[in-house]
């Protein structure tokens, strides 16, 4: 999937978050594969490549008692069910855009109430989002960047037609109207800093205890 490929479907599947603040989630999580599958506790020796493949693996590692996320925005399994979904349809890429900015935009509105809107609220939804906290997104891994830093990074290689530089933040949407729905989370803005955080929301894309050294990692970078 090409990046101006996944801006438009972005704006129809998720409008209430910046297309390019999506993007470079997306970029990080699955870097655009909608089979993509991370696993907690080890990893795929290749990356799926089509939907056979991906239910294939999904079934072995059901079998297994694996825990797993999937997707372009990689949303956890026991999050599935949650957001309407099974895995079958976590593989569709409109179906599980929506799910993944519907975390982020929880993270977000979460953030916002106790920092007010803006760029540090939204990296600490960035690190929410990674790690169901908003203080673990924060804290480099084994010599390198932490994930909000390299979140932020992938803003200047999108799309230049969108990311201008900066990524926005998500938008709170109360209903899904072409009326009602307004893009409220902003675009990221890479020139700020990353050292905020804050205490400890209910939601994250991923059902299970914060890691030290995040396993799930489909890609080895973070």
């Amino acid at each position: 999937m090409m990046p101006a490929d996944f801006n438009s479907l972005a704006q129809q599947c998720a409008p209430g978050v910046h297309p390019t603040t999506l993007q470079a989630i997306v970029r990080g999580e699955s870097d655009f594969n909608p089979f993509a599958i991370g696993v907690v506790g080890g990893r795929l020796v290749r990356q799926p490549q089509n939907r056979d493949e991906a239910m294939a693996t999904v079934a072995a590692l059901d079998a297994g008692g694996w825990n797993y996320s999937m997707g372009l925005s990689q949303v956890n399994r026991y999050n599935l069910a949650r957001y309407g979904m099974d895995a079958n349809a976590a593989l569709d890429p409109c179906t599980n855009l929506r799910a993944g900015s519907a975390i982020l935009s929880d993270c977000y509105r979460r953030a916002s109430a106790r920092m007010g809107a803006g760029q540090n609220a939204l990296h600490a939804a960035l690190s929410c989002y990674y790690s169901g906290n908003f203080k673990r997104g924060f804290v480099r891994d084994s010599g390198t960047s932490s994930y909000v830093q390299r979140v932020v990074s992938f803003v200047a290689s999108t799309d230049p037609e969108t990311a201008k530089g900066d990524v926005r933040p998500i938008a709170v949407v109360p209903v899904a109207t072409p009326e009602t729905v307004r893009q409220t989370v902003p675009r990221l803005d890479p020139g700020t800093g990353t050292s905020a955080a804050i205490g400890t929301p209910s939601t994250s894309r991923r059902a299970q205890p914060e890691h030290t050294h995040p396993s799930w990692d489909t890609f080895g970078d973070f």
